[in-house]
């Protein structure tokens, strides 16, 4: 049977054990709080950085609207300005064909006036002949008069013909700037639309990564609860351990002390 200084000395390394053990534990406990708040700092670095990234992502995703909104003003602009200038060309292009119209007219009105200058030249060499010379004279002013009318009315068809030319050009140039222009306002509808998706792709993603680091930094945080807690906890554990460590390296020390008089008095003996 166990005697009491046994019983007290075995009691003592069990509590010298249950210290060591409760400090190694504090230890591997301080240790663990120290990883976690590493992994707690990288975690709110790399949130902090994903919160930032989502800002600028949303602020481009902004700027990218608001150019989307430029182009789609200018394209409805351009377009506009294109239907007008194609208007524009058409009636210039009606213009042109009355003034076409109008050449044929006076040309053929000048031909007549030509001919008919002619045939009272004829006329009026054959009344000649017939020495009658009144007559003779009346019939070539009136010739010399129908010829100036007609190289007149020819001259005006030439001039007619010309304008009609330089307006069915002008028409052309018209046109062509027309339609470059409502397929400009087109490109830019195209690019207003393109806009407005990668807008709409930025700002989501914006959000997503703002949100996801906003999360790691809650996470980051929690982690740095635990890892407060772990410390504490290990601070304590070996708290309590040394403590348990000091009773038993104590009471082992009571013991010891409590044996050497007793020797002592034995070999008095």
């Amino acid at each position: 049977m166990a005697t009491r200084r046994q019983k007290v000395n075995a009691a003592a390394e069990a509590t010298i054990e249950a210290g060591v053990t409760d400090v190694t534990t504090g230890l591997e406990e301080i240790e663990a709080a120290g990883a976690v708040r590493e992994v707690a700092v990288e975690v709110a670095v790399e949130g902090v950085a994903d919160i930032t990234r989502g800002e600028d992502e949303i602020a481009a995703a902004e700027v990218a609207a608001e150019l989307g909104q430029v182009a789609g003003r200018a394209g409805a602009r351009d377009v506009a300005e294109g239907v007008e200038t194609l208007e524009v060309a058409e009636e210039v292009g009606v213009v042109a064909s009355l003034a076409a119209a109008v050449t044929f007219d006076d040309l053929e009105r000048g031909m007549v006036l030509a001919a008919m200058s002619g045939q009272l030249r004829v006329a009026s060499d054959i009344v000649d002949l017939m020495r009658m010379p009144v007559l003779t004279a009346f019939l070539r002013q009136k010739s010399y008069q129908l010829r100036g009318l007609a190289v007149n009315e020819i001259g005006r068809a030439m001039a007619a013909a010309a304008v009609a030319e330089d307006l069915e050009s002008l028409r052309d140039r018209l046109a062509g700037l027309g339609l470059a222009e409502v397929g400009q306002g087109m490109e830019e509808f195209a690019a207003a639309d393109a806009l407005a998706e990668a807008s709409g792709e930025m700002a989501v993603a914006g959000v997503e990564k703002a949100a996801t680091g906003v999360a790691e930094v809650a996470a980051a945080r929690a982690a740095g609860g635990v890892a407060r807690r772990l410390a504490a906890e290990g601070v304590a554990e070996v708290a309590v351990g040394s403590a348990e460590v000091g009773a038993g390296v104590g009471a082992e020390a009571t013991l010891e002390a409590t044996k050497r008089p007793r020797r002592a008095k034995g070999k008095k003996g």
